[in-house]
C-alpha cells in the first residue's frame, strides 16, 4: 500500500512514518512532500498513490491546491494545527482530520477506514457496495480527542450531554456536567457525527437521542427540547424544524 505524506515539517514527517511502520511493513511510505508545487508535480506524474496523509498548511500555501490534482477516488487523512479549514477538507475525499499531535490511535482509526475503502475498490459489484455501506458507517466519528492541562484526553460519544455553540467557540457539555472546547464548527460536526444518533436541532445544539425525554408545546408555535438532566438547557424548535425532530425522534 503506498502512503505519500504532504508534510513541511521534518519532524511531524519522521514521527508519521514511524508510527504507519509500527502499524504494517508492507506500508510504502513516500516524502515528504513540503510544498503545494512539489504536490502538484508528484501527483501529476504518479497514479498510483493508496492514501493521501496531508498536512492542510504546507511552506508555500494549502495543500488543497495539490489535491486537485490526484484521483478522486484516492482516500485523505488530513492533518492540522487547528480546526480552521475542516469544512473544506471534507469537499476531497476525507477520511479524517486529525489534529495535531497525531495520536497513533486516532492514525490507526483513519487508516483502518482506508483499507476498508481501498478493498471495497478490488471488489465486485455486489461485495463492493455491501463494504462501501460498511465504510459509510465507520466515516462517522466515535469519539473526540481534545487536549486537557497535562496532554490529551479521550471523550466517548456516550458520556456526550449535548455540543453547543456559544460566542463562536463549541464545546462538549459532558453527563458529569463538565464542558469541554473543540476546534470546530457545528456545521463540520454535524457531518460528522451518525445523523441517526445525534441531530443539530437548531442554530445553536447538537443533540444525541438517547438523551432527549421529550417535547413541551409552546404559545408561540415552538417547542420545548427536553433533555434526561436537571442541568438541561434551554433548547427551543422552531415551527419550521419540529416535524423533522419529531421525525428522528420517532423510530
Amino acid at each position: 500500500m503506498k502512503i505519500v505524506i504532504f508534510e513541511d515539517e521534518i519532524y511531524t514527517f519522521h514521527q508519521l512514518r514511524h508510527m504507519l511502520e509500527d502499524m504494517s511493513p508492507e506500508y510504502d511510505v513516500i516524502g515528504p512532500i513540503p510544498s503545494v508545487e512539489q504536490g502538484r508535480e508528484y501527483l501529476s506524474l504518479h497514479h498510483d498513490t493508496d492514501i493521501i496523509i496531508a498536512d492542510v498548511e504546507l511552506n508555500d500555501g494549502l495543500v488543497f491546491d495539490a489535491l486537485t490534482y490526484a484521483p478522486a477516488d484516492v482516500p485523505v487523512i488530513f492533518t492540522a494545527a487547528t480546526g480552521d479549514n475542516a469544512l473544506r477538507a471534507f469537499g476531497f475525499y476525507s477520511l479524517s482530520y486529525l489534529v495535531k499531535p497525531v495520536s497513533d490511535g486516532c492514525l490507526a482509526d483513519a487508516m483502518r477506514k482506508a483499507a476498508i475503502l481501498i478493498a471495497a475498490r478490488k471488489q465486485p459489484a455486489a461485495e463492493k457496495a455491501r463494504m462501501l455501506r460498511r465504510t459509510r458507517q465507520n466515516l462517522y466519528r466515535e469519539r473526540f480527542v481534545v487536549k486537557s492541562f497535562n496532554g490529551e484526553r479521550m471523550i466517548s460519544l456516550s458520556t456526550i450531554q449535548y455540543i453547543v455553540s456559544e460566542h463562536k467557540s463549541t464545546y462538549l457539555v459532558l453527563l458529569d456536567g463538565t464542558s469541554c472546547p473543540v476546534d470546530m464548527p457545528l456545521s463540520t460536526l454535524e457531518e460528522q457525527l451518525d445523523p441517526e444518533k445525534f441531530m443539530r436541532v437548531n442554530r445553536k445544539y447538537i443533540v444525541p437521542v438517547e438523551l432527549v425525554s421529550g417535547m413541551e408545546r409552546l404559545v408561540n408555535g415552538k417547542e420545548l427540547l427536553k433533555l434526561k438532566s436537571d442541568r438541561s438547557p434551554e433548547i427551543i424548535i422552531s415551527r419550521t424544524r419540529k416535524a423533522q425532530v419529531r421525525k428522528w425522534l420517532d423510530r
